[in-house]
């Protein structure tokens, strides 16, 4: 089993005069010194994303739309292991709340972010019973809170700029949170859904979006993805998680254009699979049925 303290300190920081929250997970006594692994699952026309970082926590963004997540946590994790250290849940949207559900029913989760929205679905009230239940920290996003797992790794949120614990939004989308990770030189974005409104806010406030590693909002939707979001995000490498013929014509075929026009080589779960990105603190190497 894991060896290491299950406690998780939160303390407040001033960052340029904002908030900020420090996690700093589990600390091992024994580090475990591999590689950073990020695995975007194939699960359909949804998001899920495992995150297994080289102190060995795991992190888990968003869980599809059904419970074919189990299995992809299933073969990512040794069977013994059946510890969620953190789990972040971008919006409670069903193609990427449903799917946790039984992964907090069948893992133990040490904490959890999400946005706060109040959305009065079954599925969304099951789960947030579900994380009282079983005393689960539940930690509400803003921009400027920092999460601190490792010496060169670390996220940063930031959307939704305000804290939307409570409230309900006409746009769930809108209200995604957008979190980076940095592990040494490499980076990541995380989007969730988020549309044009969100990346016009992030590009305003003068976030630092350029990463190596896109994940693609909202499934490569048209109403996301703009081209001067793309030209500041300037991605090596974009990811779409998208469901074979869905019914939604995803990924649109104006997005992929922009994503090409933007230089980024383009990964599709509908096309290639689970696809796996494994970096040491200098490279990254993606690999996929399409490589």
């Amino acid at each position: 089993m894991k060896n290491f303290s299950q406690k998780f300190i939160f303390s407040w920081l001033g960052v340029l005069g904002l908030g900020a929250i420090l996690v700093c997970l589990a600390v091992f006594t024994n580090a475990q010194g591999g590689p950073l692994e990020v695995r975007f699952f194939d699960v359909g026309q949804g998001k899920a994303v495992l995150i297994k970082t080289p102190e060995g926590h795991d992190i888990l963004i968003d869980g599809g739309p059904d419970n074919s997540v189990l299995q992809k946590i299933g073969e990512a994790l040794p069977f013994y292991d059946r510890k969620i250290d953190l789990l972040i849940l971008t919006h409670p949207d069903s193609d990427h709340l449903n799917g946790l559900i039984e992964v907090v029913e069948r893992y133990e989760v040490a904490a959890v972010i999400e946005s706060g929205i109040s959305e009065k679905s079954p599925e969304n009230e099951k789960w947030e019973l579900l994380l009282k239940e079983k005393n689960i920290s539940v930690n509400f996003a803003k921009a400027g809170q920092k999460i601190k797992t490792g010496k060169e790794l670390s996220f940063e949120i930031f959307y939704p700029n305000i804290s939307l614990a409570g409230k309900t939004p006409s746009n769930t989308n809108s209200a995604s949170i957008v979190v980076r990770l940095d592990y040494g030189e490499n980076s990541f974005l995380f989007t969730g859904d988020a549309e044009e409104a969100a990346e016009n806010y992030l590009l305003g406030t003068g976030a630092n979006v350029d990463v190596d590693i896109l994940d693609v909002s909202h499934h490569g939707s048209k109403n996301s993805s703009s081209l001067d979001f793309l030209r500041s995000v300037s991605p090596e490498a974009a990811i779409i998680q998208v469901g074979a013929d869905n019914r939604y014509g995803h990924p649109h075929e104006e997005t992929l254009e922009k994503l090409e026009s933007s230089g980024a080589k383009i990964f599709r779960t509908d096309l290639c699979g689970d696809i796996n990105i494994s970096a040491d603190s200098e490279r990254y190497k993606i690999e996929s049925e399409c490589d």
